[in-house]
């Protein structure tokens, strides 16, 4: 035992001998490099030092601070970090110094991701060149990048420059090819962070040579559309006009889903889509080039384009052509444009056919239901649809869809949509749309920029005065419901809802029940995927076996004193198998004396089966809004119907085909009344 304590006494003895000699010379530290999380942190560094020391930052820096800079021997630096959970990883060296020695520790902290991914294999350029432009994903600054070009063996060099990022999109100017041969070029960009890690990306830039367009015939949009006959394009013609589309922005065109649907989304036609307007801005084609990469066109690009072997396609309700087949050597000259390029100003009762694929502001509008975010829907389905139709309406009664691709950045931010009433600016196209039945209007507007959104955010600041409305089930009033405070109490005015099948008073799930509704705003910690539980209501038993009719919804209030008509906003779906065709009517009365007047007709779409999804299935509600003649307003009692047309149903596998049972049900998320103030 005795030898064992002696044995540890000279090892002990020896391994402190060879400590000092370790760190016997004038200064040391126990780590070169330092790697700290992004969250606020503070470090110890071990200073070894024969005498006094001290510790610096080698330049200054507001995110670090040494806190304890100095010390005599063996001592302990400290060093604090701030928050840098949003920029890109950091690093500072740090200079610890005693006597005539100096020492140097490199502190890095961890960040953002450096990401570099540059959309597009390979931009293509006219002869003449110009300004390109191709979508990137990145968080690095140009500035901190490094950027090389290697040209081919042509010879020529130094024909790309200009290189900038700004809003998503990778900027650089394309000199005019003056060679008798076609060139390519490859822009290389690349961010060593500082964490040792390369993130890089390229893109292939291939210019052709000019074509020669002799003899190409000037023609405007109206030669075009009335007289160019359909089919493929032998005349030597071209027009010119105002691009006021933007090459690889994601609310461009209508995207399309195989009849599966299956995760298999096909978002070319967004991709290849572009709107060109005349001159004047009062008239509009629609072109489609031969691939995304043929896309050249930027927003606001005034071009000649040569139609000699395009395909003209001439569609009718509403009257457009559509030109397909476009590459870059049919682009005779595109020029970007520095002044702005302004919309012209319409209410939506003013639009006429002429009207497709120009720049539009329309005016004093408002989202019919503002709620929520601006593509209410159930999130799980992103993979699986492409596009939400939003319910506008304008001060003169109006209505139409603003239509909002589910990549749009600033679709569902966490901020909710204004409320107000103002201008929303975009390309007006003509669409339809499966998912809400097929056909959503003549006219639909696609919006550019959230700012084009130009709406007022507080409610009072609109052009409407909410008579009544219902926008949640308030569970709150379930288990004890009086006729003062129940579920279907309005959130705003007086008034009653009703199913015609089912007691007033009854909620449970034999009568009216609430319901699932999708306008939650992300970021907020009780939602998933959007979805509010108490967000609506249903029912169920939709056709009245004995009568043979349809049942419905009544909505009851008073428009005495209202002198403006009323307009009616829903929002709604249907389970698969329930009742698809309904007939919007009113009356003022509701017993047997009463005549009802019919207002419309709508659809309610099944809602999205996930194991199953159909093109004709709606994964959230429907949105409608509903004009009523002014007979309807200034009434003691107004009666609402939104009534059963038909024992029209779907299936599992068909919008159609189905059978109308009781168990399935009809679902309401909102329903307001509103009338101009």
């Amino acid at each position: 035992m005795q030898r064992y304590i002696l044995f540890l006494l000279i090892l002990i003895t020896a391994c402190r001998k060879e400590e000092e000699r370790r760190f016997s010379t004038e200064l040391a530290v126990d780590s070169r490099i330092v790697r700290l999380n992004a969250a606020p942190d503070t470090t110890r560094i071990i200073v070894y030092a024969d005498g006094d020391w001290k510790m610096e930052t080698a330049e200054e820096a507001d995110w670090i601070k040494v806190q304890t800079a100095s010390g005599s021997g063996k001592g302990d630096a400290l060093v604090a970090v701030t928050d840098n959970a949003d920029k890109l990883p950091r690093m500072m060296k740090l200079i610890v110094r005693s006597k005539s020695k100096t020492d140097t520790i490199q502190l890095q902290q961890r960040g953002l991701v450096p990401a570099i991914v540059i959309n597009d294999t390979t931009a293509q350029s006219i002869a003449n060149g110009g300004i390109l432009k191709t979508p990137i994903t990145t968080n690095v600054p140009l500035d901190k990048m490094e950027v090389s070009y290697q040209y081919d063996a042509t010879g020529q060099v130094n024909w790309i420059s200009r290189l900038q990022i700004t809003d998503g999109y990778l900027y650089f100017t394309v000199d005019t090819n003056k060679t008798t041969a076609e060139r390519t070029a490859f822009i290389r960009l690349s961010y060593l962070d500082a964490l040792g890690t390369t993130v890089k990306d390229s893109i292939r830039v291939k210019q052709y040579l000019g074509m020669s367009y002799k003899d190409a015939v000037a023609k405007d949009f109206a030669y075009v559309k009335q007289t160019l006959a359909a089919g493929l394009i032998e005349e030597n013609i071209y027009v010119e006009g105002v691009v006021v589309s933007d090459k690889g922005h994601p609310n461009i065109a209508k995207n399309q889903n195989s009849a599966a649907n299956k995760h298999n989304l096909d978002k070319t036609d967004n991709a290849i889509s572009v709107y060109v307007q005349s001159p004047d801005g009062k008239s509009g084609l629609y072109f489609k080039t031969k691939t995304p990469g043929e896309n050249i066109f930027n927003f606001n690009d005034r071009v000649k384009i040569w139609l000699k072997g395009t395909t003209l396609a001439k569609l009718t309700n509403p009257g457009r052509a559509v030109i397909s087949g476009v590459t870059v050597t049919n682009i005779m000259q595109k020029d970007g444009q520095s002044v702005p390029l302004l919309p012209r100003e319409k209410y939506m009762n003013e639009l006429t056919d002429e009207d497709l694929y120009t720049y539009v502001k329309l005016k004093d509008v408002e989202l019919s239901i503002p709620f929520g975010a601006f593509t209410n829907i159930n999130e799980g389905y992103t993979a699986r649809m492409d596009c939400y139709p939003a319910s506008i309406r304008d001060i003169r009664g109006n209505s139409m869809y603003m239509l909002t691709n589910l990549d749009v950045p600033y679709r569902r931010d966490g901020n909710a949509v204004p409320q107000g009433s103002g201008s929303i600016t975009g390309i007006i196209v003509s669409e339809t749309y499966e998912r809400y039945g097929g056909n959503i209007g003549k006219y639909a507007i696609r919006h550019l920029k959230r700012s084009d959104i130009d709406l007022k955010a507080d409610r009072n600041n609109g052009f409407s005065k909410v008579l009544v409305e219902w926008s949640r089930f308030k569970n709150e009033y379930a288990a004890t419901p009086t006729l003062a405070a129940n579920p279907l109490t309005p959130d705003i005015g007086e008034g009653k809802i009703t199913q015609s099948a089912k007691t007033a008073m009854d909620f449970t799930a034999n009568g009216l029940y609430t319901t699932t509704d999708y306008n939650g705003l992300l970021q907020e910690s009780a939602t998933v995927k959007g979805a509010v539980t108490n967000g609506g209501w249903g029912s169920k038993s939709w056709w009245n076996t004995t009568t043979n009719k349809g049942e419905y919804w009544e909505i009851a209030v008073s428009t005495a004193g209202v002198s403006q008509p009323i307009s009616l906003q829903i929002d709604g779906n249907v389970d698969i198998g329930g009742p698809r065709n309904f007939v919007v009517e009113w009356s003022d009365k509701n017993d047997g004396s009463a005549v009802w007047n019919q207002v419309s007709t709508f659809t309610f779409e099944d809602v999205a089966n996930f194991s199953n999804t159909l093109l004709t299935q709606v994964a959230g509600y429907k949105a409608l809004n509903f004009q009523f003649p002014q007979a309807a307003s200034g009434l003691a009692n107004l009666y609402i119907r939104l009534r059963v047309a038909d024992k029209t149903a779907g299936t599992a596998t068909s919008p159609t085909g189905g059978t109308l049972t009781a168990a399935t049900a009809c679902r309401l998320v909102h329903v307001s009344i509103k009338y101009n103030k």
